[in-house]
C-alpha cells in the first residue's frame, strides 16, 4: 500500500512538474510573440512614415520640374510661334517678288483683274 501511495504521489508529482514546464514554455513563446509583434509594428510604422516623406519629396520636385517645364514650353511656344510669323512674312515676300520678277519677264506690268499671275500682288 505504502508502494501504491509514493507511486501515486510520485505521479501527481510528475505531472505538476511536466505542467509547470508547459505553463513556463507556453509563457515565453508568448513573450517572443508579442515582442515580435511590437517590433513588427514599430518596423511597419517607420517605414509607412519614411516611404511617406520620400513620396512628399518626390511629389514637391516633379511639381517643380512641371512648373518650369511648363514656363520653357509657353516661353519655347511663343520663340517658335514668332518665328513661324516670320517665316511666313518672308515666304510672302519672295512669292510677291517672284510673281513681280515673271511679270517683268513677260511683260505683263498691268494685272488685269481675276489673272492668276497678278492675285498676288498687293
Amino acid at each position: 500500500m505504502k508502494r501504491t501511495k509514493t507511486v501515486i504521489y510520485s505521479f501527481m508529482l510528475l505531472t505538476c512538474a511536466v505542467h509547470a514546464a508547459e505553463d513556463s514554455a507556453f509563457d515565453k513563446a508568448k513573450g517572443s510573440a508579442q515582442s515580435l509583434w511590437e517590433k513588427t509594428k514599430t518596423t511597419t510604422s517607420e517605414m509607412a512614415d519614411a516611404t511617406a516623406k520620400k513620396a512628399s519629396e518626390f511629389g514637391d520636385k516633379v511639381s517643380e520640374v512641371g512648373t518650369k517645364a511648363s514656363k520653357d514650353a509657353k516661353e519655347t511656344g511663343v520663340i517658335v510661334w514668332d518665328k513661324m510669323q516670320e517665316v511666313g512674312e518672308a515666304t510672302a515676300d519672295s512669292a510677291r517678288k517672284g510673281a513681280s520678277k515673271i511679270r517683268s519677264l513677260v511683260g505683263q506690268e498691268d494685272c488685269k483683274e481675276g489673272s492668276i499671275a497678278c492675285e498676288s500682288k498687293e
